[in-house]
């Protein structure tokens, strides 16, 4: 139950990245090189940014999800997110959601936290890894 949520937004990301593609495909086979080269990319870029302006729109009206409700300063707000059927179920995902955001905002403060030992050799590997 976890994933169906994430289901339907990945599917028509997926299918607008696949239609994009095909969009794209139409336009640099309409047109020779030079407008290609001239024009057509303008157009790719234009059709591609109306679904992206689109979403982000449609984003103003999305609802928060039930863990945003949670901040470190609010450790008894009431539990109502929950799908869990008791109260003590209920109880308990709220605590361990709390604690869960109450850790994340302690971790993610200082931008050092990075070079700390236990990081700095991933954080090096990670840099240096070339493509």
């Amino acid at each position: 139950m976890r994933g169906l949520p994430a289901f339907p937004y990945q599917l028509l990301a997926i299918c607008g990245i696949f239609l994009t593609n095909v969009i794209n495909y139409i336009i640099a086979s309409y047109g020779s090189r030079s407008w290609d080269v001239n024009t057509g990319w303008r157009w790719m870029l234009g059709l591609g940014a109306i679904p992206a302006a689109a979403f982000l729109l449609s984003m103003v009206r999305a609802p928060e999800s039930p863990r945003s409700s949670f901040k470190p300063a609010e450790p008894k707000r009431d539990s109502r997110c929950s799908s869990t059927s008791s109260a003590p179920n209920r109880h308990a995902f709220a605590l361990t959601t709390y604690a869960s955001v109450k850790l994340e905002t302690e971790m993610s403060h200082e931008f050092h936290d990075l070079f700390r030992p236990g990081l700095r050799k991933a954080l090096v590997i990670g840099a240096l890894i070339k493509a």
